[in-house]
């Protein structure tokens, strides 16, 4: 009877045993398996550091371990997004590392007045077709906005970036960008205030729209969410007749892919996402589609590529402002990697819409 007894507990250690060792290896595994890309690498607490980013001093580092971001005010803008154990998605321009506008001036070169493209993400404050009777030229934007100098505060799980106050058109922009200590879900919430008249009396009254500008690196393709009741041909509008060959749809998604050389367009009255397909990472930026009138014949989403990068772009709805009213558009980005097995480019954009629309 003892023999039998102690063969039993011999045979209890070794099942025991061997359950423990397969309870560590399941949960080696698991924790083998929760790297920066995903949720779970999320530490639920963003920090913030000033840091010294590509020559511009006084920039914000935003982390929660799972993603980074860098705000720098020098230029007004996010210049750095990206997984934190990954690169950046956002392109940058290295001929403008550290170089900054003259206080309250456009940038030039040879005493022209020039765009500063320092890269990333910025926001303009008036329809392009606008510019020459607004700022006096037709290129480049306000430089008010698009790379003067704004102020900067550190506020809860983020930063406010406030521009200053444009001769041309009378407003500022204020954005409070708030990364989520969870997960990679970063928030611009958006204002532009009317402060002043404009220099040029002649053009009030002016629509304001708060137009977000994003440049990221090139992918390989941008994606549309096309509007089922869209009143555009084809639900989608191309400033340039060549691009047809690089646009495709399936079903309620159009698929834009830059060309090697040329630069193209194209836009749609979109509802709720634009996105983009970098390496193997999706960018997602959220928004909604908003009663109004729009920008570009009614476009609230748009596409730029070229050769360097490709432009993610998002449109509020115009508003016509006195002194002293403001306007609102908030929007969203967030990141995904793609599952290992989408290998066509069909499986990517699946994965990538499926993964987009999970946000509804």
């Amino acid at each position: 009877m003892r023999k039998v007894q102690h063969i039993m507990r011999n045979l209890f250690t070794i099942i025991l045993f061997l359950f423990l060792g397969v309870l560590s290896t399941m949960c080696s595994k698991q924790s083998e398996n929760i790297g920066p890309t995903d949720p779970a690498a999320a530490t639920g607490e963003v920090t913030i550091t000033k840091v010294v980013y590509s020559g511009w001093n006084d920039a914000y580092e935003m982390t929660n371990g799972l993603v980074k971001v860098v705000v720098v005010p020098a230029i007004g803008r996010i210049m750095y997004y990206g997984f934190s154990d990954g690169v950046n998605i956002l392109w940058n321009n290295p001929s403008f590392y550290g170089k900054t506008l003259p206080y309250g001036q456009p940038y030039r070169e040879n005493g022209a007045v020039t765009w500063a493209n320092f890269g990333s993400d910025k926001v303009w404050p008036t329809e392009q077709s606008q510019f020459p009777v607004i700022n006096g030229y037709s290129w480049p934007p306000d430089h008010w906005f698009d790379g003067g100098a704004h102020a900067a505060d550190e506020i809860a799980n983020g930063v406010r970036l406030s521009s200053q106050v444009s001769n041309y058109c009378g407003a500022q922009s204020s954005r409070e960008i708030v990364l989520d200590p969870h997960s990679s879900e970063l928030t611009i919430s958006q204002t532009i205030k009317k402060v002043k008249k404009a220099q040029n009396s002649s053009v009030e009254p002016i629509d304001y729209t708060i137009w977000n500008v994003t440049q990221i690196r090139s992918p390989k393709m941008a994606l549309f969410n096309l509007n089922p009741q869209s009143r555009l041909e084809n639900r989608i509008y191309l400033w340039q007749e060549g691009a047809r060959a690089n646009l495709a749809t399936s079903g309620d998604i159009a698929t834009f892919v830059p060309h090697p050389s040329n630069s193209h367009k194209a836009g749609a009255d979109s509802d709720f996402w634009l996105a983009a397909i970098v390496d193997n990472v999706v960018i997602g930026e959220f928004f909604r589609l908003q009663a109004g009138v729009y920008s570009d014949n009614g476009l609230s989403a748009e596409v730029f590529t070229c050769p360097d990068y490709t432009e993610l772009e998002l449109l509020s709805p115009f508003a016509r402002l006195n002194v002293g009213q403001t306007m609102h558009f908030d929007i969203s980005w967030r990141l995904s990697k793609l599952p290992s097995d989408a290998v066509s480019n069909t499986q990517k954009r699946d994965a990538a819409v499926l993964w987009l629309n999970s946000f509804k």
